[in-house]
């Protein structure tokens, strides 16, 4: 079993957990999180990394998509122009959209948007998030406004 921290640990459930803690298999499936509530101790064997973790997953068109009412967010019209035609939705196409997303709106941080674009998929988008294994790390990212940078970028952990 690894355990690894990071600044930022983005939970199954799309929270980010200040100095969280991912316990995961040698495969890079996640076998659960610890949200220190920012208040990161020494643990034996823990690797700590600076940036944001991000375990794995898709996202796979399963129906067809909801329009989106005229009067909705224009964020959610942006992200759900973006998916359009898409089948699938890797980690590394999140990301992608998610920088896009913030270019267009200056003023949202890496957890809304990601949130955001979570939301209209599954809601509007007719995609299911199917776990997948392996722990990314989002490196070169603003930690203390949450916003990306030109440097922004995904590596693969474990």
């Amino acid at each position: 079993m690894r355990k690894l921290a990071a600044n930022y640990v983005v939970s199954e459930i799309g929270d980010f957990l200040k100095n969280g803690i991912v316990m995961a298999e040698e495969d890079g499936t996640v076998a659960g999180y610890i949200d220190t509530k920012g208040d990161l101790a020494e643990i034996e064997q823990l690797i700590f990394h600076n940036g944001i973790l991000i375990a794995g997953f898709t996202f796979e068109r399963k129906s067809i998509e909801i329009p989106l009412p005229e009067t909705h967010h224009p964020i959610r019209s942006f992200v759900f122009q973006s998916s359009a035609g898409m089948n699938q939705f890797s980690i590394q196409n999140l990301i992608d959209l998610a920088k896009q997303v913030q270019e267009q709106f200056t003023e949202l941080k890496i957890p809304e948007i990601l949130n955001e674009i979570s939301e209209v998929l599954l809601s509007n988008g007719g995609f299911v998030k199917e776990n997948t294994s392996g722990i990314f790390l989002l490196i070169g990212t603003d930690l203390v406004g949450l916003h990306f940078t030109p440097k922004s970028r995904l590596k693969k952990i474990l």
